[in-house]
């Protein structure tokens, strides 16, 4: 009889324990608030520019070798802390910037990085070379898995 006692303890005890993993919250981006974006100029950081939420005019900014634009974001979601992937995606205006290694012309520049849910993280793009300077209106994007969380327009004039 206390063998049966003891088996019903140790299954109940196995119940608690895997409802406890199971309940455990996969984090989950809500929402991605944009602290800030901005420019700067070469071996500045990137200043903090307010969000202009009532018109919509593109910031811009004549470019030389050394300049950066991009912006400060904060995953909003549960559970707080929580580790995520961001992919930030930087889009430059046609031909785009040829690429050292195969000499051809890309558009779409990728970079995935590593971020907590309620604190803010900050990336730029820096014209490292005078050939990576191409004129026109680039996006600055970011992107949980399949979804775009925020985007930015820059004007390089």
């Amino acid at each position: 009889m206390k063998a049966f006692f003891y088996t019903l303890i140790v299954i109940a005890a196995l119940l608690v324990v895997l409802t406890g993993t199971a309940s455990a919250q996969a984090p989950r981006i809500e929402s991605l608030d944009v602290v800030s974006s901005g420019f700067s100029g070469p071996g500045e950081a990137v200043q903090p520019g307010r969000i202009r939420r009532l018109f919509s005019r593109t910031p811009a900014v004549n470019a030389q070798r050394g300049t950066a634009f991009g912006m400060t974001v904060r995953p909003v979601g549960e559970p707080k802390g929580a580790a995520v992937m961001l992919t930030w995606v930087w889009r430059a205006p046609r031909p785009g910037v040829m690429s050292m290694q195969t000499g051809k012309y890309v558009r779409r520049i990728t970079e995935d990085v590593p971020a907590k849910i309620g604190e803010e993280i900050q990336r730029t793009y820096v014209f490292k070379e005078s050939n990576d300077i191409v004129l026109g209106d680039w996006r600055a994007e970011v992107w949980s898995g399949r979804r775009k969380l925020a985007v930015r327009r820059f004007a390089i004039r």
